[in-house]
């Protein structure tokens, strides 16, 4: 039995048994893992670390591909979150959508860093609860494969050289006014959904949730994220239907 040590954020907790717990985790390189927590509930032998939102330095048993806890040493706890049901139902669906786009074997460190400052964002309260879903949704799936292209006419091929920019959820593409007019199916993107979609889709992780955005223009960056996610992944998310049951309108 291999000993193994990394750093992971918890995602999701299964209790089972009478005492046990599955923790599914992301690790720090973006990789997903599954964790069995003996005893993890009982007494005494429970280890705070390794629970949902808290980001822990792991040692773990290793065989056959199947992890075991040993020890889990702190971080940093997210766990203040849950004193906030709509910080908290965010949180929730930002991980559900974290661990759709990520694997047992595949590495994606991007997606790991992109989560740990959205939680960082909703912990802090200075930014918009609506507005870091929305970065978080075009963010992730940029990192996954699913990058829009904003640059070039989805229609024609032709470089997009100044507004109006027309957009397609469903293509995935913008496209020039005349191409857009003439085959339909996309939206006209208000200067300042552009401009926060160009910011949120190349500035640093770190400076992803940095920007702010109102009117008609908030309204359209976040609906078509969410729609991005939902079309592009080809399904709902059930933390998402809990957060919009609890969200201030």
């Amino acid at each position: 039995m291999a000993e193994v040590k990394l750093r992971a954020l918890g995602l999701r907790e299964v209790d089972f048994g009478d005492f046990d717990r599955y923790l599914t985790a992301l690790t720090e390189n973006g990789r997903k893992v599954e964790i069995l927590c003996k005893n993890a509930r009982r007494g005494k032998k429970q280890i705070a670390a390794a629970r949902q939102f808290c980001y822990a330095a792991f040692i773990l048993s290793e065989r056959g591909g199947r992890y075991a806890l040993r020890e889990a040493d702190l971080v940093h706890s997210f766990f203040p979150l849950s004193q906030d049901i709509e910080r908290y139902a965010l949180a929730c669906y930002l991980a559900e959508v974290a661990s759709s786009l990520t694997t047992v074997e595949e590495e994606n460190p991007a997606v790991c860093r992109l989560l740990l400052h959205a939680l960082h964002a909703l912990e802090g309260k200075k930014r918009e609860t609506k507005l870091i879903k929305a970065a978080f949704e075009w963010r992730i799936m940029a990192e996954s494969g699913y990058a829009p292209d904003l640059a070039d006419c989805g229609v024609c091929g032709g470089t997009i050289e100044q507004p109006p920019v027309y957009f397609s959820v469903c293509a995935g593409t913008a496209a020039d006014e005349k191409c857009a007019v003439r085959v339909g199916g996309y939206a006209k993107l208000a200067n300042s959904t552009l401009r926060a979609l160009v910011h949120v889709l190349t500035s640093e992780i770190n400076k992803v949730y940095a920007f702010a955005l109102t009117g008609p223009a908030h309204e359209q960056f976040c609906r078509m994220a969410e729609e991005y996610v939902q079309y592009h992944l080809g399904r709902g998310f059930d933390s998402l239907r809990f957060y919009q049951s609890v969200a201030l309108p």
